[in-house]
Formats: C-alpha cells, structure tokens, sequence
C-alpha cells in the first residue's frame, strides 16, 4: 500500500515543478515573440554545424579527439592516448567540446585542455557539457573502488566536481546536462536500468507530466521536453502543451527549432516486434529512426542498407537536417553515424588516420547560449583504463568472470591477443588479399554474446554480406585487417571494441568471421 505522506509529498513537489517549468515558459513568450519579429518572418536560417567524435589510426590503434565546424576537421589531441570528443556547447565566440582521454575526463575551450578529476589518478567519463553565464557546466561519472557501488553520477563546475544524491546500490551515470532560465537539470540511469533526474543538485521523481523524459532544452524563448506519454508513444512537450508523435509506442530522443519549426527526432515500434526502453536505451534495433516536423512525421532515417535505429542528437541548419544516431548496417550494428536529410554523411578524417567517428552534432544557433546540447554516443573508449589483469573486490561477479575469461583464453594455444585487447584464433588461414578499413567485404559471421560466463544469445548467420569494414563492431574489423581472403578467425571480443551503446563491462563478443572476398 502507499505511504499516502510521501504520495502527497510528491504530488506537491511534482505541481510545484510543473508551475515554475511553465511559468518559466508563459513568461518567456513575449522575448521569443520579439525574437521571432527581429528575424523576419522566422524563415530558416544558415548556421554553423559542429559535430563532435574521433579520427581512429589502425597502427596505433588509438583515437585523436576531433570535432568539425561545417566538415571541417580540428584535432584537439596528438593521438598518443586513445581520446575522444562526445559533446559540445557553443557561448559566443567560443567553443566548448567534452571529451575523455585515456580514462580521465576533458573538456577544451577553443582547443585549450582542462582536466576534470576529482582525486589524482582517478578515472571518470565525460557525456554532455552545457554553458550558462559564463559558467561550464559537464556531466558524467567518477568511479572510487573503495565504494560500492564505485560508479557515481557527477557533474563539474568550472572544474569542480559535485557529487549527485543517489540511493540504492546501483552503479550511476549523468548522461545530459541543460539549463533551463536559472535552474540547472541533469537527466542520467542507473545500472537498474532507472531513469534519474536532478534539477539544481536533487533528485527528482519526474521532470514533467510525460512518463520518460530523454532531453530537455531551451530554444528560440521555449522550454521543450522530448520523451514518452504515459501511455508510451513518443512526444515533445513545449510550454506545458504536449504533442504525440505517433499512435504506437516508442521514444522521442532529441529535439531542434529553425525558424518557427520544430524537429524531434526518435523511434517508434513501427516493424511490430514490441520494444522496451532501459533507461533511456531503446532496445529494438531492428527499428528504423524518424524525424517529425512540427509533430508530422518527415523522414525515415535510412540511406541505402544503412539505418539509424535510435537519434542521439540533432541540428537544423536552413532546410538541412543533421542527426548523430546508433546505426544498423546488414546484420551488424555499426558506431553512430551522421546523416543528413537523409543520407549518411562521412566527415574527413585527419592526416594519418584510418576512419573518422562521431558522437555528437550541435548548431551555433541551436542554443540561447544557456543550453546545451542533447544525448550523445556512450561509445567504446569508456572504461577502457581497467586493466584485464587486475583482480578488486569492488567487481560485481560477472564483471570479474569477464576478465578472468580474457586472461585465461590469452593462454591458450594459437589465441593472438592485439594492444587494444582483441583477441583471436585462426580456424583456416586464406591466401588471397588483405582487405583495408575502407574496402567492402563479403563476409559470413555468427555471434554468442556472453555476460561474464553466462550465454545470452546466439546468431548465426544465414547467409553472407556485403559490408564496409569501418561499418562493421571496432572489434570485428580490427580482426578482419588481419585477415586474407579465404580465411575464418574466432574472434573474441571485449565490450569496449563492440556494441557502440554497450556500457556493460562483463559482455564479451565471441564471433566466427569467415572473409568470403574483398568486393571490388
């Protein structure tokens, strides 16, 4: 039965919130129309496109972090330790990129590094960064192995580490950060795969009346919120009005203003497989990502074989549209990928790199200068300074069945074990060509997915195809540059090289990969 105290406690704390949040955007009306009659009619407007993400050099086996005004790539590490760039805020004339570098989080302003720590040689990860006032602001996480659970959602302040209130035993992430008129909201999960919330440093039971909150965000003089109703079809709310996207269930992810339009981007279970979100993990991939425009459905993101099963982030830019979202290529699902109106977009990569990645896309116009950006990638380079010999009681058990699994197949005869943690074994040994990261292959691959030593799936695989091998899992296409033609490797991967969402620490990739041809 309800405790009807708290009931009641948090119906008032709830109406308390709804009343600042919309009184917050009834009074902020009036600027938005003065805004809207300075620019004309509010016609789209050309704007600078950022994307934030890495340039990967196959030799070294390492990332540069990277972001890219207009297609433009600036690298803002010299590739020695493996880096990345998740996210980026624009204030001005400056600019703001989050990132991590080898286990500890960054952020750059306008190339110059700040380091984020809270103790000395400690290890945390950065996911979102917001400016407001002059004040940076980065979400993320800490992890302390002399606590349980180790993992704990933080944001910094100027450099500043802030610990956020969290109950239960559940390890914790803050993934988003934005600003809406004074009040600071940071959205994040749990390893229960719980939604949390906080507005000003405590945590809140909800945000507004939809039932899962994705992104917040303060466009052109409104406040928006994109998620899910209650009753689970995916919607924006703007100014306490909320809008349904679709008449079946599914998740609104991100959302951009140009001019007087509105554009959310999400998914819905439009292939009728049903589908169910783990915090705010959507987890059918085999649905195709949409785009809406003022509430009406105007693309599906797919180009060619290639789809975006779930957006990440989204820009506007005149009548172009950008979105950074989890990709499905063939049976395989690929790191984020970029597309615009339509169409994957590859960004150039800089000199002496292998392939570019991104994580993230923001326009110049796309904030008031107290905002922030939406969701990014939780990609591979996350966790990746633990090392596969190191033995701590802070392991929950199936974290620790994984690194034993490592060490102990690196004994085996005829396992190679690579710098970045692959390991492999030759079932037959081809004698044709060796394929490049950018050649097209026709491969024929099975997969067990394992969590520590538990089994938790088996695919395999049917019939051959035709893939890119930078479209391929990190870890799968390393294996395959070892490989001639004719050959079949068992490969055996770690969760860092593998599914570009994957945050688990104990699931391993086990896959037989047979090199069919390289596709001319």
């Amino acid at each position: 039965m309800k405790n009807p105290i708290l009931h009641a406690l948090r119906c008032c704390a709830l109406l308390s919130f709804l009343f600042s949040f919309t009184s917050y955007a009834q009074n902020s009306k009036s600027s938005a129309s003065k805004q809207h009659s300075e620019n004309g009619k509010g016609s789209p407007k050309q704007v600078d496109i950022y994307v934030a993400g890495s340039c990967y050099n196959e030799n070294t086996q390492k990332h540069t972090a990277v972001y890219w005004k207009n297609g433009q790539p600036v690298a803002l590490t010299d590739g020695q330790s493996d880096a990345e760039a998740v996210s980026i805020a624009i204030s001005g004339n400056d600019i703001y990129v989050a990132g991590n570098i080898g286990g500890q989080a960054v952020y750059w302003k306008n190339g110059q590094e700040v380091r984020l720590r809270k103790d000395e040689k400690d290890f945390n990860t950065t996911y979102s960064i917001m400016v407001k006032n002059g004040d940076v602001y980065v979400a993320g996480y800490y992890r302390d192995y002399r606590r349980t659970p180790y993992d704990l959602a933080m944001y910094w302040k100027n450099g500043q580490s802030v610990e956020l209130p969290v109950s239960g035993s559940h390890y914790t992430f803050a993934t988003f950060i934005a600003a809406v008129d004074d009040d600071i909201y940071i959205i994040g999960s749990n390893s229960g795969h719980k939604v949390l919330y906080w507005k000003n440093g405590q945590i809140q039971e909800t945000i507004n009346e939809l039932k899962e909150v994705s992104a917040i965000a303060q466009l052109k003089g409104n406040a928006y919120a994109v998620g899910s109703m209650q009753s689970g079809q995916p919607a924006y709310w703007k100014n306490g009005h909320t809008e349904s996207l679709s008449a079946i269930r599914g998740l609104a992810t991100c959302v951009a203003v140009s001019g007087n339009d509105v554009y959310v981007a999400g998914v819905d279970d439009s292939n009728g497989n049903g589908y169910a979100t783990t915090g705010t993990v959507y987890t059918d991939e085999t649905d195709v990502g949409k785009c809406w425009k003022n509430g009406q459905l105007l693309a599906n993101l797919e180009d060619a074989d290639i789809f975006i099963y779930k957006p990440l982030s989204m820009a506007v830019s005149g009548n172009d549209v950008y979105i950074v979202g989890y990709a499905h290529v063939g049976n395989n699902i690929a790191p984020p990928k970029l597309m615009k109106n339509g169409q994957i977009v590859n960004l150039p990569k800089i000199e002496g790199s292998s392939w570019s990645e991104t994580n993230f896309v923001i326009s110049s116009g796309g904030s008031e200068n107290r905002i922030v950006n939406q969701n990014r990638a939780v990609t591979k380079n996350e966790n990746t300074n633990a090392s596969l010999n190191i033995v701590d009681e802070g392991l929950n058990p199936k974290e620790q069945e994984a690194i034993d699994f490592f060490a102990e197949n690196k004994k085996r005869p005829g396992v190679i074990t690579l710098p970045s943690g692959l390991q492999y074994e030759v079932i037959r040994q081809g004698t044709g060509s060796k394929p490049t990261i950018s050649d097209q292959v026709k491969i024929l691959s099975s997969r067990t997915v394992m969590e520590g030593k538990e089994i938790k799936g088996v695919i395999k695989g049917q019939s051959p195809i035709v893939i890119r091998v930078d479209d391929l899992l990190q870890g799968q296409a390393q294996g395959l540059l070892q490989m001639n033609e004719g050959s079949i490797y068992k490969l055996y991967v770690p969760a860092k090289l593998g599914h570009p969402k994957q945050t688990n620490p104990a699931v391993i990739f086990v896959m037989e990969t047979e090199l069919l041809e390289i596709v001319k």
